[in-house]
């Protein structure tokens, strides 16, 4: 099932993919953020939040093994 991820100030919840619900939201000052697949709003919300890791994890890792072989290029090169 699909949810909506919608954001108020500083409160996520996660509606069932209904545009017609999402745009009563939308007019009461929330903020649309994603669209997930879960099984239940708690679920919606732990996938949103593993999401964000993700997209934050891999960057970092990346750098971190460029490192290394940035060094030993510098190095090699002087």
């Amino acid at each position: 099932m699909d949810f909506y991820i919608l954001k108020k100030q500083q409160e996520l919840i996660a509606i069932p993919a209904n545009e017609n619900n999402c745009k009563q939201y939308l007019d009461s000052g929330y903020f649309y953020i994603d669209k997930v697949a879960a099984c239940n709003e708690v679920n919606a919300l732990k996938v949103l939040q593993t999401k964000q890791t993700k997209t934050l994890k891999y960057p970092l890792i990346m750098a971190l093994l460029a490192l290394p072989i940035i060094f030993v290029g510098w190095y090699s090169l002087t």
